[in-house]
C-alpha cells in the first residue's frame, strides 16, 4: 500500500460529490441523465467526474505570460494572490525538472511528484468545500442567518465563485467560443486550453471576491420549494437565470441572477435584478419549472434529481444554451 501522501488522485469531481448526494434521499444514489441521453440511478461517485481533471501541466514562458496577462486585469491584491499560487505550482515543476536532470531514479520520489501534480489543485478545492460545508448545511435547514457571520459569507462566496468556474461544463463552454481567426488568437486559445486548470482557479478566486465585496448591492435570497416539482441540479450547478440570458445565442450576459439549488427543496440566489429581495421566499411551481429548465439548458450532460420523474421533463433542454455557441464566438 502506498502512503497516503504518495497516492495520486485519479477520479476527480468538478462538482462536489457530497453536494450531489443531497439528491440521494439519504443515500449516495441519485437519478441522472447519461451521456447517451438515458436515465440512470447510481452513485454520485461516477457523476461529473473525469480522470486527472485537476492535474497540472508543464508551463513554458508563453503559458506563464498568458496567465499573467489575464491576471493583470484584476485588482492588485488579487494579482498578488494569483502569482503566489502560480509560484507554488511552478515550484513543483522546478523540482521535477531538477530530479529529471539528476539522472537518478527513485520510485518514491516519482510517486510523490505524480501525487503533487495530481492532487495539489484538487486539495485546494477540497479545502474550499470543507469551509463551505457548515454554511450549506445551515442553508439546507433554511437558516439564512448563518450568513450574517462575515467569515461564513466570505467562505461561502469563495466556494460559490469556484463552483461556477471549476466545472468541465464551464471550461468546455469557454473553449468552444474562443475566437481562432488569427495566428495570435490561435496561440492564445491554445495557451488558455493548456493552462485552464490554473486559469479556472484564478477566475473562481476573482468571482468569489467580487460576489463578497458586492454583497451589499446584490440581493441574496433563500428560495423554498413546497411545490410538487422538486429542484434539480446539474454538471453546472450554479447558473444565471436572469432574463437577459439568451436561449438562442451564446453571448456574455449583461446581468446575473446566480441560482444555486442546494436540495430538492431549497435553493440560493444572488440577484442583480429585483426579482427576489434579500431574505426567504417561497416559490411557485411555474418558477421551479422555469429554473429547472434553465439548469438543464446550461448543463452539458448531467441533470440530477431525487426521482426520475423530477428530471424527465427537463431532459429535452440539456445543452440548449450551447447549441448556438459557434455563432457567438468571443474575442480573446
Amino acid at each position: 500500500m502506498l502512503r497516503k501522501d504518495l497516492e495520486a488522485k485519479k477520479r476527480q469531481h468538478y462538482v462536489w460529490a457530497k453536494y450531489l448526494a443531497r439528491w440521494g434521499r439519504g443515500t449516495m444514489n441519485v437519478f441522472y441523465t447519461t451521456k447517451t441521453g438515458k436515465f440512470a440511478h447510481d452513485s454520485v461517485r461516477g457523476i461529473a467526474v473525469d480522470d486527472y481533471f485537476y492535474k497540472i501541466t508543464v508551463l513554458n514562458s508563453k503559458h506563464i505570460e498568458v496567465i499573467k496577462g489575464f491576471s493583470r486585469n484584476s485588482p492588485d491584491h488579487l494579482q498578488q494572490h494569483h502569482m503566489s499560487y502560480l509560484h507554488d505550482f511552478l515550484r513543483i515543476q522546478q523540482v521535477e525538472f531538477i530530479y529529471g536532470k539528476s539522472g537518478t531514479q527513485n520510485l518514491q520520489i516519482e510517486q510523490y511528484l505524480q501525487a503533487l501534480k495530481c492532487n495539489q489543485l484538487e486539495n485546494l478545492h477540497a479545502a474550499h468545500e470543507k469551509m463551505a460545508l457548515p454554511v450549506l448545511a445551515a442553508l439546507a435547514e433554511e437558516k439564512l442567518d448563518v450568513l450574517q457571520n462575515q467569515r461564513h459569507m466570505l467562505e461561502f462566496m469563495t466556494f460559490f465563485g469556484h463552483q461556477i468556474c471549476r466545472t468541465k461544463t464551464f471550461r468546455d463552454g469557454v473553449m468552444r467560443v474562443l475566437s481562432r481567426q488569427s495566428a495570435l488568437e490561435i496561440e492564445v486559445a491554445n495557451a488558455m486550453q493548456h493552462t485552464w486548470w490554473f486559469l479556472s482557479y484564478m477566475y473562481g478566486m476573482n468571482m468569489g471576491f467580487s460576489l463578497y465585496i458586492g454583497r451589499q448591492n446584490a440581493r441574496h435570497a433563500l428560495l423554498i420549494n413546497d411545490t410538487s416539482v422538486p429542484f434539480i441540479t446539474s454538471d453546472q450547478p450554479i447558473v444565471n437565470v436572469h432574463s437577459c440570458v439568451s436561449d438562442k445565442k451564446f453571448t456574455p450576459p449583461e446581468y446575473a441572477d446566480l441560482y444555486y439549488p442546494i436540495t430538492p427543496r431549497v435553493a440560493y440566489i444572488i440577484c442583480d435584478s429585483e426579482r427576489f429581495p434579500s431574505g426567504r421566499h417561497e416559490v411557485d411551481k411555474a418558477t421551479v419549472v422555469e429554473f429547472n429548465s434553465k439548469v438543464a439548458a446550461q448543463a452539458m450532460v448531467y441533470i440530477i434529481g431525487d426521482t426520475v420523474d423530477a428530471i424527465r421533463p427537463f431532459r429535452k433542454y440539456i445543452g440548449q444554451n450551447y447549441q448556438s455557441a459557434p455563432d457567438g464566438r468571443v474575442k480573446t
